[in-house]
């Protein structure tokens, strides 16, 4: 029986596991190669070095947390709405990247590391700024709602790690107080 090839995508899949479960300081070639099954050989057939491995790390990141849910929001069919959707996308976060977990564990990355740093206030002004163009184009037009909304997230990211519970309820409730006119 012959092992899989293993892509690139497979060992950052791995590297954002890595980073849920032990944090920054536990992104190794050799850690992940171990977890994986493999030798570091293969890491280093996919990367340059640790350095190349954590800047694909933050761009896929980047990519699929923030521009690819923007895009998919952006493309909804008519009368389906962008920030329900869109509480629905935030609260479910794919395993095999390492789940709910991730977000904070690159928040707490981006405390000691420049790059991953940048990606991070990079990630909050682009999200950001689609919420404040989204509930501008709701009659909303105040930018502190849009970052009120996004704190709100966050945080309750936060607890649904320690209650174990999504947090959808409040972010319906604080998605309806935001915009009244939208209320059930």
């Amino acid at each position: 029986m012959t092992q899989k090839r293993l892509s690139q995508e497979d060992w950052l899949a791995a590297g954002f596991r890595t980073l849920a479960q032990g944090g920054p300081s536990a992104l190794r070639a050799e850690a992940i190669a171990r977890d994986l099954k493999t030798t570091k050989g293969s890491f280093y057939w996919h990367f340059k070095d640790l350095g190349a491995f954590k800047t694909a790390m933050l761009a896929l990141w980047k990519h699929q947390a923030t521009d690819a849910i923007i895009t998919d929001l952006q493309n909804l069919p008519a009368g389906q709405d962008p920030l329900l959707t869109l509480i629905t996308i935030a609260s479910h976060s794919p395993t095999r990247f390492g789940g709910a977990a991730v977000e904070p564990a690159i928040r707490e990355w981006a405390r000691a590391d420049p790059n991953a740093e940048a990606a991070l206030v990079e990630v909050d002004t682009q999200r950001i700024a689609f919420l404040h163009d989204h509930l501008r184009t709701s009659e909303h037009e105040d930018a502190t709602k849009a970052r009120l909304f996004y704190a709100a997230h966050l945080g309750l990211e936060q607890l649904a790690r320690t209650r174990g519970d999504s947090g959808e309820a409040e972010r319906q409730l604080l998605l309806s107080l935001l915009r009244p006119d939208k209320a059930g």
